[in-house]
């Protein structure tokens, strides 16, 4: 141990006698342990942490597709839910999912709630208590919807002050009362999608009762469903099984599963359903950022051999004097060491600032996963990277310089060293390695690049600029009928009403509605028939729909392409109207006119009316820059209209400053309907965006200072090359080479380093990059015009790092050299 002590004190010593390598490394090292460091925080919560429920293996969610349909995560309807909890026998428990937005009331100010409405197990499933009052037990079941609430930790802090005597209180969601019984941990939140926020509100509802009414096979109103596994059953058994019990159900309902539908029940591990589709972009910057270590490695490891050369004097003495090369070896990786922890250290700090900068970075699916930030198991994973890297890159400089020739070395010391590029050897395996690492990072984050590029190129139909958008939610309470917008026209006066005063403010150009916005969410499918056209078995007509007001189109800008838009004419006493899409037109009216043809939308109700097409419109992208464009059906709220609508309000100015006008405008007409979702469109557009700006964003850093290190690293073995090589440079110049042949060849040194790590790069990226495939649009993982310029660019800035110490060679003096020598 006391020798442990001396080599620390010793290394220490050197380290600050050597104040600027010392720097230098450090921030190298830094650099590359901060930044594993940050990512790896992001890795272990959304990744890694085990979900803060019982047996979180067990956890799955259920839900359906229609795969002739292309229509994924489809949800199930309440006799689906039956199904799998009665016939079922891969479940311990399951709870149906019913999301819903909700108007909270008898308040100061209404305010718009996320609610979850789940079966009276959800809690005991999850096994997640109360940490104030109870959650739900079994006499809480109602057929419909039970009058009981448990709140979240936010909203029991926001609406009552953190006030244990919130218990017993009551409020009303949607004009019904609720009586609180419980309120949830502050880390508690729901495992699963949600609509705009966080829930906040869960009421128990046995899905048969008012307002579900026994809902038909074929209303898929639930979100999917929650379930815990049996013990000792996999997900793929349990895939298995119902997958054999939805063949089982076709047998019996073949009207509600036609084999053109393509119908089947999925289930989905909760930490994968959880993840989605973040899980390759986080493992993409992961593996980008332990590359950038290893760049920085190698350039420590370069200095290290440096200064080891300019330390073989001392070890060869000290060998001489009876050292063991062990204790050697043992002394020089202390030092390392020492240096990596120092390096850590930094790194631990530079992390806490890069991860509050990755949160705001962000997509909300990657920060809502998890807590992130610097807890006890990244602070050990930054620990043990540290030790990691001293030991990299300080094993290879130790054993090479503990093993020196001690007469050629202290012959050497007397007349100086003149080594040549075999002595540089592991220098520049390093650089080539350093190369070729940082050209995997700039392909692909320059593919990354032009993907995002290409993605902003895409026409997503409509004109986002100076559009506020803004959503209104309509009270349903659990008896429809008593509500004040149960009927149409009430809804259809409200819509009117709003728009109208919304018009009349300064500044506004024109205002519209649409019961979903563009790029923000999934839309509703629903199938249709063609009047006088047979139902064809293997084609299935399925539609996008939405509602929409007259000036919806005008107002985001969407472009007629045949026929007339909607009026206010076309109201409730009028014809039924519909306004298509292209895709539609030209998928289901090949070689005809669709205008003036009529079609029905099914409906799982009540009898839909045949509506008629008046015109045809430009396609609007809806679920995604990056989707294909669905068949699309407009009815207009005039004549068909639900609880939702999203204001759509184009401005002669900052679209920002009207939002606390519209709310305004909306409670003089109904004091009791909050806004909520007040957003412009453009940030509407970043949003879908967001995880591809991310990804682009983070790797073309670390490319970035992939290709900074690199160079670096380049430049300092040529000028190392070049002050080892002074007395043959002034040989080669007093014989007669003049400057230029001197600058070609130490430049050719450094283009041979640069051509080969360029050719293993190259080799590496077109491994690489096919793991990029499901975070590219409109460009090849081995697209050859990125691969090119990024060549080019990284020979230009070797070119330019070779020709710094190419430079400074032709100044060399012959005469000064000589004598020096």
């Amino acid at each position: 141990m006391g020798t442990f002590w001396q080599d620390i004190r010793y290394g220490a010593r050197m380290l600050w006698k050597s104040k600027s390598f010392t720097f230098v490394a450090l921030i190298m090292l830094a650099l590359g342990i901060g930044a594993n460091t940050a990512i790896f925080s992001v890795v272990h919560a959304v990744l890694l942490r085990p979900l803060p429920f019982d047996h979180p293996e067990q956890l799955v969610r259920v839900t359906g597709d229609f795969r002739q349909l292309n229509l994924q995560d489809a949800g199930l309807s309440v006799p689906e839910l039956f199904d799998f909890r009665d016939r079922s026998d891969s479940f311990a428990s399951i709870s149906g999912l019913f999301p819903i937005n909700a108007n909270l009331t008898e308040v100061d100010q209404p305010e718009r709630v996320e609610a979850l409405l789940v079966d009276v197990n959800y809690f005991a499933l999850l096994g997640s208590g109360a940490q104030v009052g109870r959650v739900f037990q079994k006499e809480d079941y109602n057929p419909g919807i039970a009058g009981v609430a448990v709140i979240s930790d936010g909203l029991w802090r926001r609406r009552y002050g953190a006030d244990r005597g919130a218990l017993g209180k009551t409020f009303r969601l949607d004009n019904d009362l609720y009586t609180i019984v419980g309120v949830m941990p502050a880390g508690f939140r729901h495992p699963g999608h949600s609509i705009q926020s966080d829930v906040e509100v869960w009421v128990p509802a046995g899905w048969t009762g008012s307002p579900f009414d026994n809902p038909p096979r074929g209303a898929r109103m639930l979100q999917g469903a929650l379930a815990r596994l049996k013990p000792g059953v996999t997900v793929e058994q349990a895939q298995s099984r119902m997958d054999n019990l939805a063949r089982a159900l076709k047998q019996e309902y073949q009207n509600d599963y036609p084999d053109k539908a393509g119908w089947s029940p999925r289930v989905i591990g909760l930490r994968d359903d959880l993840v989605g589709n973040v899980r390759p972009a986080l493992l993409v910057l992961l593996i980008a950022v332990g590359l950038v270590l290893l760049i920085a490695c190698a350039n420590v490891a370069n200095l290290m051999l440096a200064r080891a050369s300019a330390r073989q004097h001392e070890i060869a003495i000290r060998r001489a004097l009876g050292a063991g090369r062990i204790r050697l070896i043992r002394q020089l990786l202390t030092e390392s060491l020492l240096l990596s922890v120092l390096g850590g250290v930094l790194g631990l700090l530079l992390a806490a600032w890069g991860v509050e900068l990755l949160m705001k970075l962000s997509p909300a699916n990657i920060s809502e996963l998890g807590e992130v930030g610097l807890n006890p198991t990244v602070l050990w994973f930054t620990l043990a990277m540290s030790l990691l890297t001293g030991v990299v890159f300080g094993l290879a400089p130790a054993i090479q310089a503990s093993n020196p020739n001690l007469h050629e070395t202290l012959k050497d010391a007397a007349r100086g060293a003149s080594a040549g590029l075999h002595r540089n050897r592991m220098r520049s395996l390093l650089v080539i390695s350093e190369f070729s690492l940082a050209l995997m990072l700039l392909i692909s984050a320059a593919l990354l690049i032009r993907s995002f590029w290409q993605l902003q190129t895409v026409d997503p139909g409509f004109g986002s600029e100076n559009i506020l958008t803004a959503r209104l939610w309509l009270p349903q309470p659990n008896q429809p009928e008593t509500g004040p917008y149960f009927k149409h026209e009430r809804r259809a006066q409200l819509y009117r009403q709003v728009i109208e005063r919304v018009a009349a403010l300064p500044g506004v150009q024109s205002v519209g509605g649409v019961s979903q916005l563009p790029l923000d969410g999934v839309q509703p499918t629903n199938s249709f028939t063609i009047e006088g056209k047979s139902s064809d078995p293997t084609e299935v007509r399925a539609a996008q729909s939405m509602l929409a007001s007259p000036g919806y189109f005008n107002t985001l800008g969407i472009p007629l392409i045949k026929g007339r838009l909607f009026t206010e004419q076309d109201d409730e006493k009028a014809q039924p109207v519909a306004v298509v899409n292209q895709t539609l037109a030209q998928r289901f009216f090949p070689g005809e006119d669709p205008v003036g043809k009529r079609i029905q939308m099914r409906s799982t109700r009540t009898q839909a009316p045949w509506v008629t097409i008046i015109g045809i419109v430009h396609d609007v992208k809806t679920e995604g820059l990056d989707v294909e464009t669905k068949p699309q059906v407009y009815q207009t709220v005039l004549q068909a209209s639900n609880l939702s609508l999203a204001l759509v309000i184009r401005t002669s100015s900052d679209p920002g400053a009207l939002s606390e006008v519209v709310r305004r405008e909306v409670r003089a007409v109904d004091s009791d309907l909050p806004v909520f979702g007040v957003r412009t469109m453009e940030q509407v557009m970043a949003k879908t965006v967001s995880q591809r700006r991310f990804a682009m964003v983070l790797l073309g850093v670390f490319a970035s200072i992939a290709l900074a290190l690199s160079a670096t690293g380049l430049y300092g073995v040529l000028a190392y090359s070049v002050s080892q090589r002074t007395r043959e440079i002034g040989i080669r110049m007093a014989l007669g080479a003049s400057p230029g042949d001197v600058l070609r060849m130490v430049i050719a040194q450094g283009l041979i380093l640069t051509f080969a790590g360029v050719a293993v790069g190259l080799a590496g990226a077109f491994v690489v990059t096919r793991f990029l495939s499901s975070l590219l649009f409109g460009v090849s993982p081995r697209d050859p015009v990125t691969f090119a310029c990024i060549t080019l660019l990284l020979s230009v800035v070797a070119l330019l790092a070779c020709y710094v110490p190419a430079r400074r060679a032709t100044k060399v003096d012959p005469m000064i050299a000589l004598r020096y020598e």
